[in-house]
């Protein structure tokens, strides 16, 4: 008998980013394996592309996307000039935060009253997919699946942005939520470890289950891994620099590898794809005299990115100066490729303890400066005397696979 589920995540295809990635990868295995997957997402998206090939993977009669209208501003529109004000700041990201919720659930209880969905499945951020999942259990008593990608209301990324007022009543939702939800799924250990010490008298430690991003090895597994010679290093990063995650103190670290002539036969290139401020960008790199290493390209599709990641000696993933619990997506679509990491964050992060302990990696200090440049200096020596193995070898990540993952995710759903 299918077993029918109320999935509900703001970012689903056609629109193409990484929030969307998860969502697809999940709701087209759940129909392998007998489940029926009503979907209510958001209707606009205008900071990503719209994707045939994605919206491809999930055509399915067993796969039914409600798309409901929201409100959707560029990152350099309205909202950005909004965030230059304190108070209209406040009032714009709590109407942008409760505005999809009316229509949504008007969606998501026609949903419910014509099916028999067994399960509530959603999936944040953006948060209010939480809240819209707490009304609906409140009111037609179906089992709550809650996912976290990341924290919510003691979120760093959400510091100067909300005032102690809102973030006091954010955390109150949270806890009701958190209270409220029959399992909750935890994007890492180290997401899993923070909700247990956060909210002690909250969360019970058997209800919270680690179900990680994933990545797809069909394509690299089955072809040779390619890289440049070892007197060229080439880095690639793809993605998009924001909020605390600031590329920064890796130029002024090849700035300070240039003064000391370490860069002198070697060839070195850093590609920047993606979304990024490249005004700021590019006038930082003329300011510490390092434009002959970075190329700053805009946005290519998701093929396009993992072409030049696999053209690439390393990846470049920039993390942020503190100890974020989660791993991001992107380190997976990097370690899909078969190539190892460059990781710009603290050594101490959870990010840089999971490449460490398997291998997977390196980390230079976006803390201090003086190690930062000793460990690429390193870094460089030891790529030139092969002293490092570049190729990650997949049976390393068969764990991560989403084949591998999409069972527990359905172990959780059939204890209800």
């Amino acid at each position: 008998m299918t077993k029918e589920i109320l999935y509900l995540s703001y970012h689903f295809p056609p629109y193409s980013n990484i929030l969307s990635n998860r969502a697809t990868e999940f709701s087209k295995r759940l129909i392998e394996a007998g489940f029926k997957v009503f979907v209510v997402s958001a209707k606009n998206n205008k900071n990503a592309p719209i994707d045939k090939e994605l919206l491809k993977a999930v055509d399915s009669p067993l796969i039914k996307n409600a798309q409901v209208y929201n409100l959707s501003f560029s990152s350099s529109g309205i909202a950005s000039s909004v965030k230059k004000i304190s108070f209209l700041k406040e009032l714009f990201n709590i109407f942008l935060f409760f505005h999809w919720l009316p229509l949504s659930f008007v969606k998501s209880c026609q949903i419910i009253r014509k099916n028999n969905i067994k399960i509530i499945y959603a999936s944040a951020p953006p948060f209010f997919s939480l809240v819209l999942g707490y009304i609906l259990k409140k009111i037609f008593k179906i089992p709550l699946v809650t996912e976290y990608r990341d924290p919510w209301s003691d979120n760093p990324y959400f510091l100067g942005n909300m005032s102690e007022f809102t973030k006091k009543n954010y955390n109150k939702i949270d806890k009701k939520v958190l209270k409220t939800s029959d399992a909750i799924i935890a994007i890492s250990k180290g997401l899993k470890e923070y909700f247990i010490k956060s909210f002690p008298s909250i969360i019970q430690e058997e209800k919270v289950y680690v179900i990680p991003n994933g990545l797809d090895m069909s394509s690299s597994s089955k072809t040779d891994v390619i890289f440049p010679p070892t007197n060229k290093l080439i880095l690639t990063f793809t993605g998009k620099l924001y909020g605390l995650r600031d590329i920064k103190p890796l130029i002024k670290i090849i700035s300070s590898v240039k003064d000391l002539g370490k860069l002198k036969g070697v060839s070195l290139e850093i590609n920047i794809f993606g979304r990024y401020n490249f005004e700021y960008l590019s006038n930082l790199i003329q300011k510490y005299n390092v434009s002959e290493y970075f190329s700053l390209n805009g946005f290519i599709p998701r093929d396009e990115c993992l072409k030049k990641i696999s053209e690439s000696t390393l990846t470049l993933h920039v993390g942020e100066n503190i100890d974020y619990p989660t791993i991001s997506f992107k380190v997976w679509d990097y370690l899909s490729m078969r190539k190892k990491i460059v990781y710009l964050g603290r050594v101490d992060s959870f990010t840089a303890r999971f490449l460490k302990e398997n291998d997977l990696g390196f980390t230079i200090p976006v803390n201090n400066h003086e190690f930062g440049v000793k460990k690429f200096i390193s870094l460089i020596e030891r790529l030139g005397s092969n002293q490092i193995n570049l190729e990650v070898d997949p049976k390393q990540l068969s764990n991560y696979t989403w084949d591998n993952l999409t069972p527990k995710l359905i172990d959780i759903f059939n204890k209800f």
